[in-house]
């Protein structure tokens, strides 16, 4: 081959490369493109309807994409949010009319985030070692588990069974977690129990 040719394949060479770079990026591009059209914005919950914030949370490119505290505190104000009468029956509305694989998709979401927010909580538990400060955090969680109980009448029903109250979320929760989850978990729940006996008390003592 002489030193022309070499040059001419050489050239000819260099031309495909920069073409099939074009080409690659292109189809990059294109499916960037679709991932962000794909993964829908994260709702502010003050002003979103009860669909975009149901249809975020279900959806996997949605609120599973968020770090974790990040999941736990846009979470924690839905539910804040929702506790107001007016917002609580948009959601039932919305739940009412969603179709059974999104909302299969929104309650298994809701059900990972509670049983990720008990077992920090049992984690949490295990570390205290002050009486009153172990009291203090039982009271508070009494009651926090008491509201998702209710919530969570709602979100279940239809899909997941049908909750009753505080006892079967518990139960859930112990249910499906692991072995090394339990050993936390359910010293942490006979507490929940003991102290949330003791306020049922107080409350009909004061009545």
């Amino acid at each position: 081959m002489t030193t022309d040719e070499v040059k001419k394949a050489v050239k000819r060479h260099r031309h495909a490369a920069v073409i099939g770079g074009v080409v690659g990026l292109i189809v990059l591009a294109g499916w960037i493109g679709y991932v962000v059209a794909m993964t829908p914005q994260k709702p502010v919950i003050s002003s979103a309807p009860a669909e975009e914030v149901v249809a975020f949370i279900a959806n996997k490119r949605g609120l599973a994409k968020l770090p974790h505290i990040e999941q736990q505190q846009f979470l924690e104000r839905w539910h804040e949010h929702i506790i107001q009468p007016e917002n609580r029956d948009e959601l039932k509305q919305c739940l009412e009319h969603l179709d059974d694989d999104d909302r299969k998709k929104f309650t298994e979401s809701v059900f990972e985030h509670l049983k990720r927010a008990f077992v920090d909580d049992a984690k949490h538990f295990s570390r205290l070692t002050d009486r009153s400060e172990k009291s203090r955090f039982l009271r508070r969680k009494v009651t926090e588990l008491h509201e998702r109980a209710v919530f969570i009448k709602d979100v279940a029903k239809g899909s997941m069974g049908n909750f009753g109250g505080q006892e079967e979320l518990q139960a859930w929760l112990i249910e499906h977690t692991s072995p090394k989850e339990r050993q936390l978990g359910e010293p942490y729940l006979e507490a929940l129990k003991r102290v949330g006996a003791q306020m049922q008390k107080e409350t009909r003592k004061g009545s």
